[in-house]
């Protein structure tokens, strides 16, 4: 089990992978920090000439997913990954259930503490695979439909599995 989930991709582009990824950098505000701004432009990051790392420009949730990819021709990959920042608060949130064994240990003891182990374990998946994961994959989705849309990706296929997916 990963702590963290990413998502790899293959991609496959109408047109070669220059004319791709300088569409791409019309719609990227240039920048060494992948950190939110405000901007008119769609995404913020690095685009060099056969590979990009940018974030969605959106306020708030557009840095939690960092898209990382890189092309040959009309072929490349694609990883979306959560931004360090926020591995190290979603970290802290997930250490909540166990601090929450700690202040019931110390205060109640450890029969107590082994007794209300369940539901914080429960707390524990909770946050992981209903909070993390929804949210990475939702805000995961809107980055990928944005960055279909301007490289005219036309096909994305997961790495590991068979499943794809035909974008228009």
């Amino acid at each position: 089990m990963k702590l963290f989930p990413t998502t790899n991709l293959k991609a496959k582009l109408t047109e070669d992978c220059s004319i791709a990824l300088a569409e791409l950098k019309q719609y990227t505000e240039i920048t060494d920090s992948l950190v939110s701004s405000w901007t008119k432009k769609t995404f913020r990051g690095q685009v060099s000439e056969n590979e990009f790392k940018i974030i969605s420009s959106e306020i708030g949730r557009g840095a939690i997913c960092v898209l990382t990819g890189k092309f040959d021709g009309t072929l490349g990959e694609i990883e979306v990954r959560i931004h360090k920042a926020f591995k190290v608060m979603f970290s802290i949130l997930l250490s909540y259930p166990f601090i929450g064994f700690g202040i019931i240990f110390f205060n109640d003891g450890f029969e107590k503490a082994v007794e209300s182990l369940p539901i914080l374990l429960i707390g524990l998946l909770f946050i992981r695979y209903v909070f993390i994961e929804l949210s990475f994959n939702f805000i995961s989705r809107i980055g990928l439909n944005k960055l279909t849309k301007i490289m005219r990706i036309e096909k994305l296929t997961k790495k590991r599995g068979t499943t794809s997916v035909k974008r228009k």
